[in-house]
């Protein structure tokens, strides 16, 4: 299957590629009948050991509501892969961020701070993420303020 924008897959039309890397790429997609926006992050590798692995992000990550974490929906196969669907982020990753702005002190304590109560979240779930970066951490504007949402648990261990 093609998942090129107008593409409809499940409940959702896809509107664009957001990224891609080398496990799963990342589409913004538009849910059919509500009209919200979602990521779904299709696996490109669909041995059985990967496929099991994109679950169990999905199963952990799903227990997580945190605002500092994004939030994982709903799980579905495309052409016999899984695909994870997941609250759509607006905003750029923390890397992007940097790379174009040099926060303030009032920024980067309030963004250290989201990353470690979404940190924190997770380990009391008894999850550790294993690949925290800036380019895991997108950032969401609300209300002129950008909070930081840890997302990419693929790696996680419980």
């Amino acid at each position: 299957m093609s998942l090129r924008p107008g593409t409809t897959v499940d409940r959702y039309e896809i509107e664009e590629v957001l990224g891609e890397g080398g496990m799963a790429v990342v589409l913004r997609a538009r849910h059919l009948k509500l009209g919200s926006r979602h990521a779904i992050k299709l696996l490109k590798d669909c041995k059985p050991s990967v496929a099991q692995r994109a679950l169990q992000e999905g199963q952990l990550q799903s227990k997580l509501r945190h605002p500092n974490v994004v939030q994982v929906t709903d799980l579905l196969t495309i052409d016999d892969a899984p695909a994870l669907v997941m609250e759509y982020v607006e905003g750029p990753t923390l890397a992007q961020f940097l790379r174009q702005h040099r926060p303030t002190m009032m920024q980067c304590d309030s963004l250290a701070r989201g990353i470690m109560q979404g940190v924190a979240a997770a380990h009391a779930h008894g999850m550790v993420h294993r690949d925290l970066k800036p380019a895991n951490i997108l950032l969401a504007p609300r209300r002129g303020v950008l909070v930081p949402k840890i997302a990419d648990f693929g790696l996680a261990k419980l």
